[in-house]
């Protein structure tokens, strides 16, 4: 059975594909640009993509109930990781919209709040299940790194 997904362009670079214009002498390439999966800011968030990629469907599910559920200390902080599970969930079955970075959700005034909280529960996650949440642990370090710009932040 073949796969729904539909293979990149060919002839790209850098988010752009080239399409051929022939003209009687030589052929020339025209940048088309390519819809592409991250925001703008696609740089700080490729480990967190990569880190999604690695969850089950159950796993990003659950993450995604849990964000729903808990107590909203940090709403900002949740709604973001709530869109990155669910970006993750849709581009499994093709559906492209940028994964936005933190900034889109967390205000400036949660930054603080926001990365203490992801630190609370990336150590509540490895401590309670060392063994069977180490995807999700993998994520929250992406996350953590970009919360805080890597050094840059802290």
């Amino acid at each position: 059975m073949k796969s729904n997904r539909t293979r990149p362009p060919r002839r790209t670079a850098n988010g752009v594909s080239y399409s051929r214009v022939r003209t009687r002498r030589t052929a020339q390439l025209e940048a088309v640009p390519v819809p592409m999966p991250l925001s703008n800011d696609a740089v700080d968030l490729i480990p967190v993509a990569a880190a999604l990629a690695e969850l089950d469907d159950g796993e990003l599910c659950v993450l995604i109930d849990v964000t729903n559920s808990v107590p909203q200390t940090v709403p900002g902080l949740l709604a973001w990781i709530g869109h990155a599970c669910d970006w993750e969930l849709n581009r499994r079955v093709c559906v492209d919209f940028p994964l936005q970075t933190p900034d889109a959700a967390i205000p400036p005034e949660q930054d603080a709040a926001s990365i203490a909280a992801m630190m609370t529960l990336r150590a509540r996650f490895a401590q309670d299940a060392p063994t069977d949440a180490g995807t999700v642990v993998a994520l929250f370090d992406a996350m953590i790194r970009t919360l805080t710009g890597g050094e840059r932040r802290h």
